[in-house]
């Protein structure tokens, strides 16, 4: 991709993705960055702001489409909840998790999180190591997704750090994102 795109013809590229943004979110709570930032890195930071929530009051998801998701956030309990919550925005409640409960043991390094989809329950045990996410969360949500026919799967975007862009998309739109960006997202795994 061109180092010369500018900022509002990425945005209309994700525009024309279907990357909406929330009720209450306007262009400025994007462009919160240098000017010239989001042309050192054409798509690949307005991808990532676009999955982060507005720096005011309500705190607003910029977007349902990605999430902007520090791996480093685990310290009591609903915390998996909240996970689950956010990847079932995402999928447009695809993911409609009824009876969502976790249980996390600091002490014990002990962790699970349960629900019951399309009527069948699941438990996931998981362990804890310090306040990072157990990323068997999500292979175990793969596996579920696989077994339910989804229009959709989980996405994945290195940013290099201890965060990642998680999102949802079919294949088409998969397809789609990396023929009009050049981001290297992935299925997640």
């Amino acid at each position: 991709m061109s180092k010369n795109i500018s900022f509002e013809e990425q945005y209309k590229i994700f525009q024309d993705l279907e990357f909406k943004l929330n009720e209450g979110v306007t262009i400025q709570d994007i462009k919160r960055w240098e000017n010239d930032s989001f042309l050192k890195e054409p798509f690949s930071l307005l991808y990532v702001t676009l999955g982060q929530d507005i720096e005011r009051e309500p705190w607003t998801h910029i977007t349902n489409k990605v999430w902007y998701f520090d791996t480093e956030c685990i310290v009591e309990n609903g915390d998996y909840v909240n996970i689950l919550k956010r990847i079932q925005i995402m999928s447009n409640n695809q993911l409609l998790f009824i009876n969502l409960k976790d249980e996390i043991n600091i002490f014990k390094k002990t962790a699970n999180v349960s629900f019951v989809l399309n009527n069948k329950e699941y438990n996931i045990k998981l362990k804890v190591k310090d306040d990072w996410v157990d990323e068997r969360l999500f292979s175990e949500l793969v596996k579920i997704i696989s077994k339910n026919n989804l229009n959709g799967n989980l996405t994945y975007f290195n940013t290099g750090d201890q965060c990642c862009v998680i999102g949802w998309a079919t294949e088409k739109e998969l397809n789609e994102i990396r023929s009009k960006t050049g981001l290297k997202v992935e299925w997640l795994k």
